[in-house]
């Protein structure tokens, strides 16, 4: 187990007592995250390391952040949880994704950020934006990428990619365009990006589909898509994508003004691109974390087992609670509560994050039921959103 250096003394006087904090150097802390992150990365390419393994690099994981992340740490004291305490994942307190507004949730230095996400969903209902910062690239990028491989492209190293979100060069903090960028980079044939400008290239996008000789993923938010059906309606168009493509949406609608029941929404995808419908599912992920959850009959219909419909399946590497919005406890298996999220690959952030999701648990996954309603909408998608609904 990764011991994590320990030096210096803080001083906090707390209701008459004084007490004592133990901090990380500078220095140490970049030794200790580089090591740490050899953990997390053998944690992920390992789907078999189990339970026992994973608890081991989540208090690692715990520990390092207790250490590194002062506003993390006061929560931690607070609800008198520290790495004295602490001997698996659900032991660990988790953070409101809010919280990611109202503080630096970092465990490094300004000067060391390589990315830097932000949340524009916060801000359209009145709060501060999320923002979420990473003093590494490697633990996201192999994150997205064996969970997109092992839930959407479990069958192929490559395809052709039609994206309807914004290329990474125009929105540069938007985790969606980032997770898009890589995407592409590392596992497409051909394609490309169809909202340039803040405007979703219909045209060119048909242009695409039509040209389109070998399986095809179409990946957009879910009101790109919506944009794009209603073209299709005016214009009496539709397609038949090659045996093998599949269609992803993101982001879902989030309380917005712009809605469609869901089954019609999917219903309306499958027959436009001419995808069946279990090939169409969605992609459940946030600014506030760095893996993703994917629905699982897109594998499930591609290896040919019975599906799980609608059912969202996240990485091995990753754990999740259904916990009472009230007491913070979890709820029996089919009972509805938030989401709760142990992501370890959130290493220079938090690992526990406390989504304002309301899910149930049904089989390895849950099922998402939308946003609880004291929450404003937010999420990864809801900034490629803004520009198509700004030049619509």
């Amino acid at each position: 187990m990764l011991g994590v250096a320990l030096h210096g003394r803080a001083k906090v006087r707390r209701h008459g007592a004084v007490k004592t904090h133990i901090v990380l150097k500078l220095t140490d802390a970049a030794v200790t995250a580089r090591e740490l992150d050899r953990h997390i990365l053998d944690l992920v390419a390992d789907p078999e390391a189990g339970d026992a393994a994973f608890d081991r690099v989540a208090v690692e994981v715990f520990r390092y952040q207790y250490a590194a992340n002062a506003p993390y740490r006061a929560l931690c004291d607070r609800v008198g949880r520290t790495p004295q305490t602490v001997s698996g994942w659900r032991d660990i307190p988790a953070i409101s994704a809010a919280s990611f507004g109202d503080a630096r949730l970092a465990c490094f230095s300004p000067q060391r950020a390589r990315l830097r996400f932000v949340s524009s969903g916060t801000t359209r209902g009145g709060g501060r934006a999320s923002v979420h910062e990473m003093d590494t690239t490697a633990l996201y990028d192999a994150s997205l990428e064996r969970q997109f491989r092992r839930c959407v492209m479990p069958d192929r190293d490559r395809m052709r990619m039609l994206f309807l979100v914004p290329a990474f060069s125009e929105a540069p903090e938007s985790s969606l365009a980032y997770m898009c960028f890589r995407l592409f980079e590392r596992c497409a044939t051909s394609g490309g990006f169809y909202v340039r400008s803040g405007r979703l290239e219909g045209a060119a996008l048909s242009a695409a589909l039509r040209a389109s000789e070998e399986p095809t993923l179409v990946f957009g938010t879910a009101l790109a898509f919506v944009h794009f059906l209603d073209g299709c309606r005016d214009e009496g168009a539709r397609f038949a994508l090659p045996a093998g493509s599949r269609l992803i949406e993101t982001g879902g609608f989030k309380g917005r003004s712009r809605s469609v029941e869901p089954q019609r929404f999917y219903e309306a995808i499958s027959q436009t691109f001419g995808v069946p419908l279990e090939l169409c599912g969605s992609e459940y992920g946030m600014c506030e974390l760095s893996s993703q959850w994917y629905d699982a009959q897109l594998s499930d219909g591609l290896a040919g087992r019975p599906l799980r419909s609608w059912v969202k399946v996240g990485p091995p590497w990753t754990r999740f609670l259904v916990v009472d919005p009230v007491t913070m406890e979890p709820v029996a298996d089919g009972r509805e509560g938030l989401l709760s999220v142990f992501d370890p690959c959130n290493r220079g952030s938090v690992a526990a994050v406390l989504t304002a999701d309301v899910v149930r648990r049904q089989a390895d996954g849950f099922l998402y039921l939308g946003r609880s309603p004291a929450a404003p909408p937010k999420g990864c998608s809801i900034s490629a959103d803004a520009m198509l609904e700004s030049h619509a």
